[in-house]
């Protein structure tokens, strides 16, 4: 292992991993420390599955985002030789004036997407296990699917090391200070690392290494949980698309059986329970499991009762739109907030990271997600 490298990456998770596969893929001599481990389960990123979708309620541009994540995760399918992606389709909607409605409809429009709107009687005959209103709206759109998170992580950062990355798990960094040369990097039971740039991927726990005048991070407790249909051919991806719908006085999403498991639900926001990412808890109560079936039992015909429930984290910025930029005045790339939405976008967040901690121009696709910044207002918007 060096004593100097090119760049280190903090946080070898979603964000982190594919930072450093594209920076090994650039030549760079690049160092990855992660406190827990590759793809472990303690943050954001695991859970066997996460929706990438290319109609964005959220706000249309990030639908050249999504476009080239996507890409970027086929290609990585190819080199890796691993199943990441399992294309589904994505519904999404709610009542006709509800955003997750109206803005999915907006971006498939602005950016020419395929894409079918079905009221609640078209939904339930095309997709029998959904139990909605006749009268909300969805968009039916047939790019989206379903990512393997374990699996992107493991293959991102397998890659990097390929290529020649070095990786430290189990030991937390501590710090940094910059240097007349660049910045020394303190990592708990090994000698200090010297590197140009680091980049700051910590997830959950971004906020300890932030001057007082960073954005500001909200972490919540998320809870998902898979169900045992008596049916499970009714839950299978051709005929069960992963989703997103307001709906029982909430934002609920959901995935198929996968691999003889599930169908997987949650509530975005949860309980909106606000936690440390070191404690927190991890067993599912009362409120979790009554919060989820009683979704499930009103609008999946036939999902059944939870068999198991998995815990994470979101960390929020205060806008819900990523932070991607360079920490104004140091030598320090950060990607956080990415708000409950970001896992999709790994595989392109990693590949800005890389550009940005070698000096490159930001991408234009990122602009909007710069630090310090107001509001959102994205090019062309």
């Amino acid at each position: 292992m060096n004593d100097r490298y090119d760049a280190i990456v903090v946080g070898v998770g979603a964000m982190g991993s594919a930072a450093l596969y594209h920076l090994a893929r650039r030549g760079l001599r690049v160092l990855g420390i992660d406190q827990h481990g590759i793809a472990h389960d303690r943050g954001s990123s695991h859970g066997e599955s996460r929706i990438l979708r290319l109609a964005y309620f959220e706000h249309p541009s990030y639908v050249p985002l999504a476009r080239r994540a996507l890409s970027l995760w086929r290609a990585l399918e190819r080199e890796s030789g691993e199943r990441l992606f399992v294309q589904t389709g994505g519904l999404d909607g709610g009542p006709e004036d509800d955003p997750i409605f109206t803005g999915s409809l907006e971006s498939c429009r602005l950016h020419d997407l395929e894409h079918d709107v079905l009221d609640g009687s078209a939904l339930r005959k095309r997709f029998p296990a959904f139990r909605v209103p006749r009268d909300y709206r969805f968009v039916f759109q047939p790019d989206a699917g379903v990512l393997h998170p374990e699996r992107c992580i493991e293959a991102h950062a397998r890659m990097a090391e390929a290529l020649g990355a070095d990786i430290i798990t189990g030991h937390p960094v501590l710090g940094w200070t910059e240097t007349g040369g660049g910045l020394e990097v303190e990592v708990e039971a090994h000698r200090p690392f010297r590197t140009d740039a680091v980049v700051l991927t910590a997830g959950a726990w971004t906020s300890g290494f932030l001057p007082e005048d960073g954005p500001r991070l909200r972490v919540e407790r998320q809870v998902t949980a898979w169900l045992t249909p008596a049916d499970p051919e009714a839950f299978r991806p051709e005929r069960f698309p992963v989703f997103n719908m307001q709906i029982a006085g909430g934002h609920h999403y959901g995935f198929p059986v996968l691999e003889g498991r599930g169908p997987k639900v949650g509530r975005f926001g949860h309980l909106q329970e606000e936690t440390d990412p070191d404690t927190l808890r991890r067993d599912a109560t009362a409120a979790d499991r009554s919060l989820l079936q009683g979704f499930a039992d009103l609008h999946l015909r036939g999902a059944g009762a939870i068999a198991d429930t998995a815990p994470c984290m979101f960390t929020y910025s205060d806008d819900t739109d990523f932070v991607v930029d360079r920490i104004p005045g140091t030598s320090v790339v950060i990607g956080c907030g990415f708000s409950g939405h970001g896992f999709k976008f790994a595989s392109v967040i990693g590949q800005a990271l890389a550009g940005l901690a070698v000096g490159d121009d930001p991408d234009p696709h990122i602009e909007h997600l710069r630090w310090g910044r107001s509001t959102i207002d994205p090019p062309g918007s």
